[in-house]
């Protein structure tokens, strides 16, 4: 872990040395000091390291705004953030109607994720320009941040939606038009179809090292598994049913699970945290702690719940100091709400986090089967889920609708604050009303969020 602190904080070095002017000194690779043409002209593996290490760091920062924002616009949590009043009324959407033009801190979900993809972009032109990697090494950089590099703009897509967003940022200077919802998330996928190829063409091993956020994937075969599973979540997206069900299949989606072997639901890739100067996992807080700071499970995720149901284990009581916020009332009686569950899922505040997992994809596998005409398959499918956390098999009507609604709640229990999955869940199924989410807070239900100025103006010089 010191080892990937140490090299992150070479690639804050580089941004910085972009800013200076150069000397008329002749070119010596500084491993302390790198500058940016000294990572994409000709690097060797040293250089091409820093630059998989930074992208893996830049990886992480987008979840904790996602869970935050995207959870709270679909009512997972509520963010008791006492530095602002705007995490309430704003993200509730409390007083205020709709979003705006640089929405209040929506830059995670946004500006956040393009800095990963500009670091996968370098990563490529570099692995692109080395003439001292074998065919097969390049494969494997390319493969991997290309992976990476679909993975992340999804993140702006799903914040803007029908607005669009920009594909074409090679050049920062000179980037391409915003696309459509459509249009861009066929071009992440072409990118993500991209990456697999280059990563079956890879070989046996890897020519750079991953953290241990990656055990069990940190070769090309494990990678693209990897690349399955986020291919499958933007079929899914896409409507394209027969593809996710196929990439899922291609993927590490393991259906052998059941209640004595459920951590393999939690089977996949990770985020990974560490102590200060690294950033700490972003969803920890000690328990039942005096604060004004936390966030808190929605009372109706605790209320709605199956008798019996395992998942609840996700969340814990704070039963001395139960948290409230002056924004944040009832709007029946005009009541303050009460923060009464905190997140239980993380031990400590350097517990990794995985970004897709093994539950995630049965869920998706289940939805694709019945959209696919297999609705009997699509129940035996959530029954794995279901029996996994002790809810028995489900006993309802199989019309699709009704088996819709059923996934979606498993979802709901299953992903809960994981990167806003409920917000985005009931959105793409046109789901997203009174019906579906509890308003008790008087708030409003957002679509999407209204574009950057900065990219209003760019267009409109």
């Amino acid at each position: 872990m010191k080892n990937i602190l140490l090299k992150f904080q070479l690639l804050v070095l580089v941004a910085g040395m972009l800013m200076v002017s150069s000397c008329d000194v002749d070119p010596v690779f500084d491993q302390d000091n790198p500058s940016l043409a000294s990572l994409t002209s000709d690097p060797d593996k040293a250089q091409l390291q820093v630059l998989v290490t930074g992208l893996e760091a830049r990886h992480r920062n987008f979840y904790g705004s996602a869970t935050q924002m995207f959870g709270s616009f679909g009512r997972e949590v509520w963010a008791y953030f006492g530095s602002d009043p705007r995490f309430i009324s704003h993200w509730l959407g409390v007083g205020v109607s709709d979003t705006y033009n640089d929405f209040f801190a929506s830059n995670g979900t946004y500006l956040t994720p393009y800095v990963a993809v500009k670091q996968a972009n370098v990563l490529l032109a570099a692995a692109n320009s080395s003439t001292r990697l074998t065919a097969e090494e390049r494969a494997g950089y390319t493969g991997f941040a290309k992976t990476i590099k679909g993975f992340q703009l999804l993140w702006p897509l799903l914040q803007q939606y029908q607005n669009g967003i920009r594909i074409d940022v090679e050049d920062p200077l000179n980037p391409g038009p915003i696309v459509g919802y459509d249009e861009a998330l066929q071009a992440i996928r072409d990118i993500l179809d991209d990456g697999y190829s280059d990563l079956q063409k890879a070989g046996s091993s890897f020519a750079f090292t991953l953290t241990s956020g990656w055990a069990g994937f940190d070769d090309p075969a494990g990678m693209a598994k990897v690349n399955r599973a986020i291919a499958a979540r933007a079929a899914l997206y896409a409507n394209e049913f027969e593809a996710a069900k196929t990439a899922c299949e291609q993927s590490f989606m393991d259906l052998n699970v059941d209640a004595a072997s459920s951590d393999k639901m939690w089977t996949g890739p990770q985020l990974v945290y560490g102590e200060s100067p690294d950033i700490n996992n972003p969803l920890f807080y000690v328990y039942d702690q005096p604060t004004n700071t936390i966030l808190i499970c929605h009372p109706a995720w605790v209320e709605d719940a199956l008798p019996g149901d395992a998942r609840l284990n996700k969340v814990i009581e704070r039963v001395n100091n139960p948290v409230t916020n002056p924004g944040l009332k009832d709007a029946t009686t005009g009541d303050l709400l009460e923060g009464r569950y905190q997140d239980n899922r993380w031990a400590t505040n350097t517990s990794p986090i995985p970004f897709i997992r093994n539950e995630e994809l049965i869920l998706i596998y289940a939805e694709a089967q019945l959209m696919t005409g297999s609705a009997g398959d699509a129940v035996n499918t959530i029954n794995i889920v279901r029996n996994t956390w002790g809810v028995g098999d489900y006993t309802g009507g199989t019309s699709q609708d009704e088996l819709i609604e059923e996934i979606l709640f498993q979802r709901r229990y299953s992903l809960w604050a994981e990167a806003g999955h409920r917000w985005i869940d009931l959105r793409r199924t046109g789901k997203l009303d009174a019906a579906h989410v509890d308003l008790r807070d008087g708030g409003v239900l957002f679509q999407q969020v209204a574009p950057r100025t900065s990219e209003i103006n760019w267009d409109n010089p």
